[in-house]
């Protein structure tokens, strides 16, 4: 198995939160949906960032964000818990609200993946603060005394029960520059870190992609920074994944003596320059970073730098930007002229949408390319298990919790030119068990005798005060008779354990069933009847 196949396998068995995040809606006040088409390796025709890159891009930072304003509910709970569309209303809990006041709705997260892409990267996440991603921006129209109303007017994911509610605060939009990314570019002395993190806990990114980076203020990082992304070649050569690569034969049999390579070439080999990226904004410790250009797939874990932009202009409105060609590679005509090249484009469906846990889903994908190049459908989703058939992946649930399960295709051509899409999976608990009948107790009586004594009594006293608090249980009380016992004593001890129930306690009669039982012993079994089980065989 080639490096992309070894990595593919390792990203979908460990799920490391690829494909989990939603792309939020371009237009303020529609939902998300389940399927989105994102396209890497070219840039939409604007001066600057979008408001959903701005606002949809989330953070992390040492400063303490409030958390006594926060989602209660909807007005449709708690049928729905999950609120998206411009229709919809949030119910956010706490005080001091105004009406027509917009509000940032922001989720405290924690990183649900026990796979580090890079050794300490938890421990380095918790230096820089505490993760947040942004959810929404809602707008305040009903006032309550701890309750007010609030409508979506732009999101990033679905808001749940438990977001937080925080004041709207506007953030710079930075302005597109015209930078030029050379691929080999050496070290410039400029400030450097790291991309410790990425929104939705991705971890192979590309073009459009937000990330967070262990700089910020504190080394003078500023809105509108261009940083590119690095790789030396020594960390590609002892990663993991990419490092299998270099574990295989790579002389030809027909070569006659092949000369070996000098141990540790890898550290004199260029840096490799990935892509370039723009600071969104700014934190005391971190930085949160919008992916431009990406000639390969960027990693969590990879080298940032800071550019020198001093040359590069603010672009106009009718400035193209799409992504200038590296320096000294011009090995394709398409790739030499950026603008004649295109990315394929995927469209994927599941089917079923909702299925139970346990159950399957298959994702079909439909791919083309404007250029007619070769086109290749990788899969990768953060729960269940894929098998995959070229434009086909099969999800299986079997081991899958309740909840949305996003499954990730990416088209790739020949050019690493890609597409994604995003098909949403809503995996239902399974059906709950049949109920069935509990044995409560068992009481014990003198030989020959259906008297119920005191100590017989407490125990009914405890079973009287749990059929008083489940109002739909039944009770079934099996009497018993030992076998040099007169018969009828086996019915009398269930009447008279029923008799105490009913005058002594005031449980209606209808909710008892008494009988004698087949148990050869001077005893009366409690059994409780939850609604829809069966009396047990006596």
């Amino acid at each position: 198995m080639n490096k992309i196949g070894w990595m593919l396998l390792l990203v979908s068995a460990l799920s490391f939160g690829q494909g989990t995040q939603q792309q939020p809606a371009p237009q303020t006040g529609k939902p998300t949906v389940s399927v989105q088409i994102v396209q890497h390796n070219q840039r939409a025709i604007t001066t600057s960032p979008t408001d959903v890159d701005v606002y949809c891009s989330g953070y992390i930072t040492t400063d303490r964000i409030p958390e006594n304003h926060y989602i209660v509910g909807g007005q449709n709970s708690p049928d729905q818990s999950r609120y998206a569309g411009g229709s919809d209303a949030a119910f956010i809990y706490g005080t001091g609200f105004k009406e027509g006041e917009r509000i940032q709705i922001v989720r405290r997260v924690r990183d649900p993946n026990h796979y580090e892409m890079f050794k300490g990267q938890r421990s380095d996440v918790a230096k820089l603060g505490q993760p947040y991603f942004d959810v929404a921006i809602v707008r305040i129209v009903h006032v309550e005394r701890n309750v007010s109303v609030a409508v979506p007017e732009l999101n990033c994911t679905d808001i749940v029960v438990g977001d937080l509610a925080i004041p709207f605060v506007e953030r710079e939009k930075p302005p597109y520059r015209n930078v030029k990314v050379d691929r080999y570019v050496a070290a410039t002395g400029k400030t450097t870190g790291r991309i410790i993190m990425a929104n939705e806990f991705d971890s192979y990114l590309s073009s459009n992609r937000k990330v967070y980076l262990n700089i910020g203020a504190d080394k003078g990082l500023k809105v509108g920074d261009y940083l590119r992304a690095t790789r030396s070649y020594d960390y590609k050569y002892h990663d993991p994944v990419d490092g299998l690569s270099s574990k295989a034969v790579t002389y030809d049999e027909t070569q006659l003596k092949p000369p070996k390579p000098p141990r540790g070439v890898e550290r004199e080999f260029p840096r490799l320059t990935l892509g370039d990226m723009i600071v969104l904004h700014v934190h005391p410790r971190s930085a949160t970073a919008m992916i431009l250009t990406s000639y390969e797939d960027i990693h969590v874990g990879d080298g940032v730098e800071l550019m020198d932009t001093s040359d590069a202009p603010p672009l106009g409105p009718s400035s193209s930007l799409t992504p200038s060609q590296p320096a000294g590679n011009t090995a394709n005509p398409a790739s030499a002229n950026p603008e004649a090249a295109n990315a394929p484009t995927i469209t994927c469906s599941a089917s079923p949408a909702t299925v139970r846990a346990g159950d399957r889903a298959t994702i079909s994908c439909d791919v083309a390319s404007a250029d007619n190049r070769p086109v290749t459908v990788r899969f990768s989703s953060n729960g269940g298990k894929l098998t995959t058939t070229g434009n086909r992946a099969v999800l299986d649930t079997s081991q899958t919790g309740p909840g949305p399960v996003n499954v990730r295709a990416t088209a790739l051509d020949d050019r690493d030119m890609s597409a994604s899409a995003v098909s949403t999976v809503n995996v239902e608990a399974p059906p709950a068990p049949p109920a069935a009948a509990s044995k409560l107790n068992e009481l014990e009586f003198k030989p020959n005798s259906a008297y119920v004594d005191n100590r017989a009594k407490a125990m009914l006293d405890d079973i009287a005060l749990r059929m008083q608090q489940d109002a739909n249980s039944m009770l079934f009380l099996s009497g018993g008779s030992d076998a040099n016992e007169a018969p009828r004593l086996a019915t009398e001890r269930a009447q008279n354990t029923m008799t105490y129930l009913t005058q002594s306690k005031g449980i209606d009669r209808r909710r008892i069933l008494a009988k004698p039982g087949a148990k050869k012993s001077h005893t009366v079994e409690v059994w409780t009847i939850p609604p829809g089980a069966t009396i047990p065989q006596q």
